[in-house]
């Protein structure tokens, strides 16, 4: 709070004997609340901490969201808030002051609550002073002035919104049946309601605007004080220290997910008995196990976000055929099926191997404590969990899409299907791969990146680990900029063959600089792999940089535990290394001193989109 603004409430303290007394019962009320304190530096793991460390983040709004932001600074993010510098709570003005404290504080990520405009309104609603025709008009008068904000802080600052909802226990004052007795206005809820559908109207048309849900958090949350009971009206509620902490959690995790920290799982892979049915299908028979519908109904949304399904059972080979009659439809979603009595360890081994994805990026549900703590032993890198947990899943970081969901997302287990029919066919060509290739009618598509791509563009940048030359997890802000940087360009692959379409699966970003081409991003799809798309991306980019007068094509190269395929393509591609730094490497091709590869044969280079 600034020095000005404690001068003020001094002053006043010292002429009004009605304010002072209402200041000395708050102080009273908070350091009676420190008898139970709440712990708003909470115990965050190391590398939130980090995260937390690269956030500046503005509060826009009044006293009802200062708990929230003494959160945040408590965790070692900076902070900044317009209430503490006596500076206007609206938006649309706060946002709109270039010479304002928001913009030299220089934030990314900025937290936006109208919670004092709105409470007027919420007012005329207790004491039935409105109508739906005025309701309506504030409803897109609150949404438009937030707009208007967001759209000219964007201007000067580079980062992530969030509008929060209103935070109210419902109180009506015409009693639990108010919208009953209110024919010519919303009654609170309704009145809500409807602006928080106008909130998420907002962040759907904005790619950099996201809703913190204050009422979603508290259900989360379940228990506890979470808004401050002792000034509540009806009318106007101020967070707790204890809602600050429930409220900042989720928005930790909305940026965890908006930057792809942490790992995110690729395929789940479940047991049968006793997890997705109650009862030993071997010794119950169909007609004798209860299926878990709630948990198959949940497999099959967090396929929806493109996440593959995979089964590990030890049981006899022979009950597949049982196993596909209790499961239904359901069962075509499950990639792989290993129903045998090997090692569960054994079994997701081969599970990552087939799937051709890292074993860091499985999620295995369990009913066995053994079972689960003997992968927790010898596959310490997958996420282990009880069977109950598969309903939680949809809530759990690790289960977030990368990005925006994609068309590729949504089709990537008919993709993997595919891929399984093309490994049967090619070990029919097992000692003429080339012959393989040119029977597969391979097609690609090279271009430069549209806006339509970039979702897709971010997600690879974001999941992939093995064709990724420097393993830089960019999100989707950073790739649009890139996108519209003079500077910089990114270009996109995709491919098709006989047994389907493989969508996007190749990325770079060029850098321009000194006659050079410079990829700050490399990165392919596992499922490019053996098929020489790498190579062929690569001599396309020596063509466009030679048209933009370059004359050299650098790949910056950043070895990892996974990526070594990366460095193999560049010394199979006739790459010279030019420079190592510690485990960072760039290789460079000179096409002025030696020839661009040709396109291979088996390619059909296409002009536009099948």
């Amino acid at each position: 709070m600034s020095i000005k603004r404690i001068l003020k409430i001094l002053k006043r303290m010292l002429v009004d004997k009605k304010f002072r007394n209402m200041v000395i019962n708050r102080l009273t009320q908070e350091v009676r609340q420190v008898t139970k304190p709440v712990n708003i530096a909470t115990q965050l793991a190391a590398p939130e901490k980090e995260l937390l460390k690269t956030l500046r983040i503005a509060f826009v709004g009044g006293c009802e969201i200062s708990f929230l932001k003494e959160y945040f600074e408590a965790n070692g993010a900076a902070c900044y808030h317009t209430f503490d510098h006596n500076e206007a709570s609206d938006p649309n003005l706060a946002l709109s002051d270039f010479d304002g404290g928001v913009f030299k504080f220089k934030p990314n990520i900025v937290v936006i609550s109208d919670a004092q405009f709105v409470r007027n309104e919420i007012s005329n609603i207790q004491h039935n002073k409105t109508n739906i025709e005025s309701q309506n008009g504030q409803v897109n008068f609150i949404k438009q002035r937030i707009l208007n904000g967001i759209e000219q802080a964007r201007t000067k600052i580079e980062g992530t919104f969030f509008v929060m909802t209103y935070p109210l226990v419902i109180r009506p004052s015409l009693g639990r049946f108010d919208y009953k007795n209110l024919p010519n206005s919303f009654s609170l809820r309704e009145f809500l309601g409807l602006l928080e559908l106008a909130f998420y109207d907002l962040a759907k048309k904005e790619d950099d605007v996201y809703i913190l849900s204050v009422n979603e958090s508290f259900i989360k949350a379940g228990v506890g004080y979470q808004l401050r009971e002792n000034d509540a009206d009806g009318i106007y509620e101020h967070i707790s220290r204890e809602g600050a902490v429930t409220i900042g959690n989720e928005l930790l995790n909305h940026i965890k997910t908006i930057r792809g920290f942490g790992k995110r799982i690729k395929c789940v892979v479940v047991d049968l008995d006793n997890t997705l049915w109650e009862g030993i299908l071997r010794d119950d028979g169909v007609e004798g196990i209860t299926v878990y519908y709630n948990r198959l109904t949940v497999l099959r949304l967090l396929t929806k976000r493109g996440i593959l399904l995979a089964i590990a059972s030890k049981n006899d080979s022979n009950i597949e055929t049982l196993v596909d009659k209790v499961l239904g439809t359901i069962s075509e979603l499950f990639s792989i099926k290993k129903i045998n009595w090997n090692d569960k360890a054994q079994s997701i081994v081969e599970i990552a191997q087939e799937l051709n994805i890292g074993i860091d990026s499985l999620a295995f549900f369990d009913d066995n404590p053994y079972e689960r703590d003997q992968i927790k032993t010898f596959l310490p890198n997958v996420l282990v969990l009880p069977e109950t947990e598969i309903l939680h899943s949809l809530n759990r970081i690790e289960f977030e899409p990368i990005g925006k969901l994609t068309d590729e997302s949504a089709e990537r287990i008919q993709m993997y299907a595919h891929q399984k029919k093309r490994e049967g066919d090619e070990k029919k060509f097992a000692l003429d791969k080339e012959g393989f290739l040119r029977s597969c009618n391979l097609e690609l598509w090279m271009r430069e990146a549209k806006d339509v791509n970039l979702g897709r563009v971010t997600e690879l940048i974001q999941r992939t680990n093995q064709l990724n030359a420097t393993a830089v997890r960019y999100d989707k802000e950073q790739i649009l900029q890139f996108h519209q940087s003079d500077n910089e360009k990114i270009y996109v692959v995709n491919l098709y063959d006989r047994y389907g379409e493989y969508g996007l699966i190749g990325v770079t970003v060029i850098r321009k600089a000194d006659e050079k081409w410079i990829m700050d991003i490399l990165t392919f799809s596992c499922r490019a792999m053996g098929k020489t798309v790498e190579q062929t991306f690569l001599s396309y980019l020596m063509a466009e940089a030679k048209k933009d007068k370059a004359k050299v094509l650098v790949g910056k190269y950043r070895k990892t535990e996974r990526n070594e395929a990366i460095e193999r393509l560049f010394t199979e591609s006739n790459f010279d290394k030019v420079e190592t730094k510690g485990d960072s490497v760039l290789w460079a091709y000179n096409f002025e001193e030696k020839k661009a590869p040709d396109f291979p044969d088996w390619f059909t280079i296409l002009k536009k989109e099948k």
